[in-house]
This record gives structure tokens, C-alpha cells and sequence, in this order.
């Protein structure tokens, strides 16, 4: 601080009672706590003397004394005092003036101290050992005291919670410096989170401790809010994908999810290392790119395990925060399961493109064989009909070669039928796979090429429910193309069957189809030329044959005939490695069932027989065949006819009947003639099955297939007489 400036000289010392008296008036107006209430005072002790307070512009004062922004100047009316009395009168305005500067400037340091205290955003404790000696009025208002009521030795405890207080008091000991958070307790006994900052310092000589609270409960409710929403978005981000990656600059810095079961790695052995480490190398400048692109991206790659296996995976990628620093995440979806289901649809579509192809062709073999069956019932009913009445070696020989025809043209309209997926003809019997192979073994050496190696893996009980004749005509059709495919070379053949409880990958079995008996699997190998994909997509189409006397219609009637049974068919085949055709059926729990016993021929007298067709050749070969027999005809030529006659005529001893016609099908007359009460025997006859026929299986006692012989006709009939004669 500068001195004052004083612009008297000294003097002699003071005399005068009466200067002195003033002298120590004006001291004491002086010591007044503010100046300005003291100097008035003085001023009217110091008229005594005649000195008076000078003007501002007073160019030459008796006295003047100033100091930085004080000024205090005497002026004399009439004979001042004497020197003496001038430098003691200027000695005590000087300490006046000292005194008014020092008391302006604690005054300022109090106020700013005041208002620092006050515009304070945090509380402010001062402590020694924990009893506090000042706080500020921000402490109070945050704990809802009066700031005295915050001084003293039972601070700590009333406002710290009591689960803290020990932690407060052990960091306080240690001198500890820096910030922790607590829980605070205000008056009324609320809490609230309190983020301290202590300083060690001094007061003087006296070390002392301050703290800085500030209630940081906002603070934490934001930031578990945000911990909150940084969890469900991590929740959601791990379902939606089966990997989460983190990396900074191309190296991974944490991980989520199915690492292990996607990727072969367990996170630590992924995290700190490259991304690129575990891209496959086709993969890698795609990857690069895309991490050096800080734009969102969505594409495709592909990953490689531990095992070298190559991952494809689908990946979205978006620049993000980890724990407050940059990061870019990586979504990744394992694609091997949507592929291959891709890859199943596909393969569903097409099938199903080939099967509505098959299915159009089907509808026109499956007419074409109805109506040329109807014709071979003609040629070959006719032909033994002939036969019957020649005596000449030489024409019954001519007429044998008719009958030969027909029944080599009546299998062709088998396999027409098989492949149009109608039900097979004959009776389902429960069948073992197995043993009909081994029953097949003499005709299949016979049949199959002499450098073929037929080996047989069969297992017992591979029992299914199907028609004998009809598995033999897929397992020959198989055989046989397999011993073609080896064409003039040494090659091996081999017959798998076995049983199994659910199909493998090979089969797409829908889960209305799954077979609570298991399945029955035929396999048909073979080392010979195999075939291209190209061939592979169309084996199965009718017509379509690699072989130069072939017809085509072999796989297509074995397609057909599996379908039929509810069963599927799979190949494989790679070029000169040869081919693998698999038949998958339904097994069946039951016993396979004896042979049937063959009855007697019966005596055949005369009996009404009523043929019910709408083919005129048909009527009329049957009218000529059961007269020759003994039987007594009506012909009807559709099923309003034979239900009039049914009712205006005398009984009939037997009925045979038509599925297809016209007007009212076969099953529909059926069910008329049962529900009129009437017990006839009935025969069905047509060229395929139709589904309504297993309905009704207890009210016919018959079933001829078209073409028939008459052999056919006559046993069928004898045993349909027997069946209800004995009923």
C-alpha cells in the first residue's frame, strides 16, 4: 500500500492547551469505523481554530492529505496554527486515510468472497479433521440448513449416509485428493447423489481440508438412462444379430454374441488382433475398403474358422461410441442356415415347376391309358375268345402273336399310369423290401449285364405297405439302369436296404408326410458313367431317355409309383464316378402277411351276371367270353340303366361294374346298390385306382385291372362268388 501524500512540511513542536485538546478530539472522530461518519466530527473540533474544509477547486488548501481515491483538505480562516500543530493534525489524517483504504479494501475482498460464495454452483465446506468452520450458501440450500447450522463436529455424520460415512472419513485420514460420489442426506431426510472434490490445503500455518459438493443425481439418473438404453440397444443389436464387432481403425476392441458357434473363436482370442485375421483371403479387399469407409455399409463376405472353414456372413456396419470413444460396429448374421434354406426353396421350386409339368403330362397319359385300355380289353378279349375256337396250330400261333402284342401294349399303359402317379392297380400288402430282392436275385442275374458285380446289403424287417408287382417294377427299373450305365465295362453294382427313423438331409419331407413307423431306404448304387447336371434335371421326365432303344418312361413310371405310396426319390451322380438312386417309403409296423391261399375252380351254373360299361367293345367281348362260361348277360350301358334294372329285373347272381363313366361313376352306383339294401357281389373294373374305391372296400368283393385275360376274369369272378357264399 503507497503512503500518503503530504504537502506540509515539518515544524516546530505543538504548544497550546487548547490545540492539543483539538488535536485529540479530531484523533477520536477519526477512529470512527467509516470515515465518512467521523470527519464531520472532526471538522466541527477543528473550527475551533478557525480550519475549515476547503473547496475541491481550492488552488492553494491550509492542508492537503490523499491517498489512492481519498482527499482531505483544511483551508484557514484568519491565522492558522503553528507548524507544529499542522505536521501532528496531517500525521493523524494520514492514519485516517490508511485506515479508510485498508477497511475499503477487506470490505471489496468480502464482498467478492461473498459473491463468489453465493454465485456458486457448488457447495463449499471448510474443515479441520471434520469439524467444519464455514461453509457457503450453496451448501445450505443443498442440504436445506441454515449455514450455522452446518458448523461443528456432527456435519459429517448428519449429512453423509451412514453406508459412506466410513469411506468419507478413511479417504479424509489418507489426505486423499480428487473426486468420489456419495449419497448425501439433506434435513428432512431425503438423499440425494453428491459428487465431492477435496483439496488439501492451509489456513495460515493450519492445514485445512476443503470440499466441493455438487449434487450429481441428474447426473446419475442421465447416465443410467443412458447405461439403460446402451444395454437395450446391445440387447437388440445381439438378437437381431448372431456377432457384434467392435473395432478402432481395423482392430477389434470388444465383442458379442455366438462368436464361438459362428466364428470357431472365443472373443479373447479375436480381440487386439486385425478384423482382416479372420476374413477369408477372397473376402479381404472388400473388408479393407469397408473399414476405411466411415459411411454406413451393408454387404457381404466371408469369414474362415480355425478349422479353415468358409463362413459366409451378411454384415452391416455403422460408425458408433464404445464407453465414450469412436468405435465402428459390425453386425454380423451367420448365412450358412439362409442359404441353405435358399438353396431348399430353390430346389422346392423347381421341383414343383417339373412336378406341375408332370403333372400337365400326367393328365394326358393317364386319359391316353384309360381309353387305350378300354381297346386292349377288345383286342386281347377278342384275341383269346379266338383263340379258344381255332383248331389249326398254324392260326392259334398267328393268334398268340395278338395276345403277345397286347399284353407288351397293356405294360406300356402301366407305366403311363405309374408315371401319370396313379394308385397302383393291386392290393397293398405289408411287403419286406429286403426279400423281394433276394426273391429277385435269379431274375436279376439273368436280366443285368454279365460283367455287372451285384452285391446285396439287406437288412431284415424292412417291411412297407405297397404292391408287390409295383416295387419289383421299380427295383428293376433301377437295376437295370444302373447295369446300362456300366454300358460294355466291368463295374459294380450295389443294393442297399435298411431301415430309419427319420429321413436325412437328402430328403425334403414336408411334416404333414413325417411316418411314425420310420422309413425304409433302397439304395442303388453304381461305378458306371454317371451323369451331368444337365441330364440329372431331366431323368425323370417322360420320354426323355439317354439310351438309343430306350422309351423313357422307366424313372417316370418309378416316380410315379413312389409318389403314389407317399414316398421320395433323391439321386446323385457325378460324371464317370457313377450314381447313387435312394427310394425313401414309408415303413410299416405290421407283419408281412402269407401268401394267399388259391381256391379251388367252382362248377359254374347258370347265373345272371350284369355287366355294367360304357365302352361298347367291352359289353359286347364279356357278353360273347361269360356266355361261352355258362353265365347268363344284361348289359347296361351306364349306371342310370343298371340301377333301372337292378329294380325291374329278376336278382343277378354277380355285377361287374365300371369305375368311369359318364353319367354316375362306378363308386356312386356302388353306394346305391348298398344303401338299397341289396347283397350282390360286386366286381369293379378299371385301368387305374381311383382314391374314392378305398372308401367303399367293404362293399365290393372284386377288382379286375384293365386289361384283364380271361383267366383274369374268370378266377376273379369264382372267388367274388366264393367270398360271399361263405359270408
Amino acid at each position: 500500500m503507497s503512503s500518503p501524500r503530504i504537502s506540509a512540511l515539518p515544524g516546530p513542536a505543538l504548544t497550546g492547551a487548547a490545540e492539543l485538546d483539538v488535536l485529540a478530539i479530531t484523533a477520536r472522530a477519526l477512529t470512527h469505523e467509516e470515515l465518512e461518519s467521523g470527519w464531520p466530527e472532526a471538522l466541527r473540533c477543528l473550527a475551533l481554530l478557525r480550519l475549515t474544509e476547503a473547496q475541491p477547486d481550492a488552488a492553494e488548501p491550509w492542508l492537503r492529505v490523499e491517498h489512492e481515491t481519498r482527499c482531505l483538505m483544511l483551508a484557514a480562516d484568519g491565522e492558522p496554527p503553528g507548524p507544529a500543530f499542522r505536521n501532528a493534525l496531517e500525521a493523524v489524517l494520514e492514519l485516517a486515510l490508511l485506515r479508510a483504504a485498508e477497511r475499503d479494501a477487506l470490505q471489496r475482498t468480502q464482498e467478492r468472497a461473498d459473491l463468489l460464495s453465493a454465485a456458486s454452483f457448488e457447495g463449499l465446506l471448510f474443515h479441520v479433521n471434520g469439524v467444519v468452520f464455514d461453509v457457503n450458501q450453496r451448501l445450505a440450500e443443498l442440504l436445506g440448513y441454515e449455514p450455522a447450522e452446518l458448523l461443528g463436529d456432527t456435519t459429517m455424520e448428519r449429512c453423509i449416509a451412514p453406508e459412506d460415512l466410513q469411506g468419507v472419513l478413511g479417504l479424509m485420514a489418507a489426505g486423499y485428493e480428487g473426486a468420489y460420489v456419495i449419497s448425501g442426506v439433506r434435513k428432512d431426510g431425503t438423499r440425494f447423489r453428491a459428487e465431492l472434490q477435496a483439496k488439501q490445503g492451509k489456513l495460515g500455518d493450519k492445514p485445512v481440508r476443503v470440499a466441493a459438493v455438487r449434487d450429481v443425481s441428474e447426473r446419475e439418473r442421465t447416465q443410467a438412462q443412458l447405461r439403460e438404453a446402451e444395454e437395450r440397444t446391445r440387447t437388440l443389436a445381439e438378437a437381431a444379430f448372431d456377432v457384434i464387432v467392435y473395432s478402432r481403425q481395423g482392430i477389434i476392441v470388444d465383442m458379442a454374441g455366438a462368436t464361438q458357434a459362428v466364428l470357431g473363436y472365443r472373443p479373447e482370442e479375436m480381440i487386439g488382433r486385425s478384423i482382416l485375421d479372420f476374413v477369408a483371403p477372397s473376402a479381404s479387399p472388400t473388408v479393407a475398403e469397408k473399414l476405411g469407409d466411415p459411411r454406413p455399409a451393408y454387404y457381404r463376405a466371408e469369414a474362415i474358422s480355425p478349422q479353415g472353414e468358409v463362413v459366409p456372413v451378411e454384415i452391416v456396419a455403422i460408425m458408433s461410441t464404445l464407453h465414450g470413444e469412436a468405435v465402428r460396429v459390425s453386425g454380423m448374421r451367420d448365412l450358412r442356415v439362409a442359404l441353405r434354406l435358399e438353396n431348399e426353396r430353390i430346389k422346392l421350386q423347381r421341383e414343383l415347376e417339373r412336378s406341375q409339368r408332370l403333372d400337365s403330362l400326367g393328365v394326358l397319359a393317364g386319359g391316353i391309358a384309360h381309353d387305350f385300355n378300354n381297346l386292349l380289353m377288345g383286342v386281347i378279349g377278342y384275341g383269346e375268345l379266338l383263340r379258344e375256337r381255332l383248331t389249326a396250330a398254324e392260326d392259334a400261333e398267328l393268334v398268340q402273336g395278338i395276345l403277345d402284342a397286347g399284353q407288351r401294349a397293356a405294360s406300356l399303359t402301366e407305366q403311363l399310369l405309374a408315371y401319370a402317379g396313379r394308385k397302383e392297380l393291386g392290393p397293398r400288402v405289408p411287403t419286406d423290401v429286403g426279400a423281394l430282392l433276394s426273391e429277385l436275385r435269379v431274375l436279376v442275374d439273368a436280366t443285368l449285364s454279365k460283367k455287372a458285380r451285384v452285391s446285396l446289403e439287406l437288412e431284415p424287417n424292412c417291411v412297407v405297405l405297397g404292391n408287390r408287382a409295383t416295387l419289383t417294377q421299380v427295383a428293376m427299373n433301377l437295376l437295370t439302369n444302373a447295369s446300362d450305365a456300366l454300358h460294355s465295362d466291368r463295374g459294380q453294382l450295389t443294393v442297399r436296404v435298411r431301415r430309419s427313423a427319420e429321413p436325412d438331409a437328402r430328403f425334403t419331407v414336408p411334416t404333414s408326410q413325417l411316418s411314425a413307423a420310420g422309413w425304409v431306404l433302397l439304395e442303388v448304387s453304381d461305378t458306371g458313367c454317371g451323369m451331368d447336371d444337365a441330364t440329372q434335371a431331366r431323368i425323370f421326365e417322360p420320354f426323355f431317355t439317354t439310351k438309343p432303344l430306350g422309351h423313357g418312361l422307366g424313372l417316370a413310371a418309378c416316380l410315379g409309383i413312389v409318389s403314389s405310396q407317399s414316398g421320395f426319390i433323391h439321386v446323385e451322380s457325378t460324371p464317370g464316378l457313377g450314381s447313387t438312386v435312394s427310394v425313401l417309403l414309408p415303413a410299416h409296423a405290421g407283419p408281412v402277411e402269407p401268401a394267399q391261399r388259391i381256391l379251388p375252380r367252382r362248377q359254374v351254373d347258370y347265373l345272371r351276371v350284369l355287366v355294367v360299361d360304357d365302352e361298347p367293345l367291352i359289353r359286347s367281348q364279356l357278353r360273347h367270353a361269360l356266355g361261352l362260361r355258362g353265365y347268363s348277360v344284361e348289359l347296361a350301358e351306364n349306371g342310370e340303366r343298371a340301377l333301372e334294372l337292378l329294380v325291374d329285373s329278376q336278382p343277378f347272381a354277380l355285377i361287374i361294374l365300371d369305375m368311369t363313366m359318364p353319367d354316375l361313376s362306378g363308386v356312386e352306383v356302388l353306394r346305391r346298390i348298398r344303401a338299397s339294401g341289396a347283397r350282390v357281389p360286386v366286381v369293379l373294373s378299371s385301368g387305374y385306382h381311383d382314391a374314392a374305391i378305398d372308401l367303399h372296400r367293404g362293399s365290393y368283393q372284386g377288382f379286375l385291372i384293365k386289361p384283364y385275360t380271361l383267366a383274369q376274369l374268370f378266377d376273379t369272378l369264382e372267388t367274388a362268388l366264393d367270398r360271399t357264399a361263405t359270408a
